[in-house]
């Protein structure tokens, strides 16, 4: 069986490619577009996986999209309608790439590949995450936590896996308190692009001072 799992319209686009559960490609697109942390459609990273698996798109049992794009949908567009009218230009800005494009993936790949859109599946954001943990991990069970700025209206989950049985989520605790939304926040207060530049805040982190960073911290002001 050959799944190809598909990634993009958010930050740093990427293709991997499965044989009957074993990793045989993956890559990320700006290995091929030459543009830092590219997230348009990963075209040339999905054909990369295809020649390494000798394959063409007619031979996938399936392709998986590593989140639900209707349920991001309804998260930006709550978290936009909550703060207007202030977020109006970036909701503008958020709303036409959906429309145009994010919503549709669907077609996108079943048109790009030649695929019923049958074929074409969805899964949880924070499923993917703990996926990518649990399957390169040497153990047939386990426990598994997953982190980061926000997904499907998460922000940690805790997940019981087993590779005969799957996922089954445990406990899980909403955006609002996501401390990578926070660390995101502080990228943007120093002058840097969330979802981007947090890798430069982290090295320049070791150069700062503790107390400076404490008054931030104190004030609010990174909220």
């Amino acid at each position: 069986m050959h799944i190809l799992g598909v990634a993009c319209f958010y930050h740093d686009a990427a293709a991997a490619l499965l044989r009957d559960g074993m990793l045989v490609a993956a890559a990320e697109e700006e290995r091929f577009s030459r543009r830092k942390h590219d997230h348009g459609y990963p075209r040339a990273a999905i054909r990369f996986c295809l020649q390494a698996a000798t394959i063409n798109p007619q031979d996938l049992d399936y392709v998986v999209f590593y989140e639900k794009p209707f349920v991001k949908f309804e998260r930006i567009l709550k978290a936009t309608l909550q703060t207007a009218p202030r977020s109006l230009r970036l909701f503008r800005g958020a709303m036409s790439s959906w429309l145009r494009e994010k919503l549709w993936i669907q077609e996108l790949i079943s048109r790009d590949l030649g695929l019923a859109r049958d074929r074409i599946l969805f899964t949880d954001h924070h499923q993917s995450h703990a996926a990518s943990a649990f399957y390169c991990s040497p153990f047939d069970e386990a426990y598994v936590f997953t982190a980061d700025g926000r997904g499907d209206f998460r922000s940690v989950s805790l997940w019981s896996a087993t590779r005969r049985e799957g996922f089954m989520l445990i406990d899980m605790a909403c955006e609002l308190t996501s401390l990578g939304a926070m660390y995101g926040f502080i990228t943007k207060f120093l002058g840097f692009t969330p979802d981007k530049h947090e890798g430069k805040v982290t090295g320049l982190s070791a150069r700062g001072k503790e107390t400076e960073a404490y008054k931030i911290l104190k004030s609010g002001l990174w909220f």
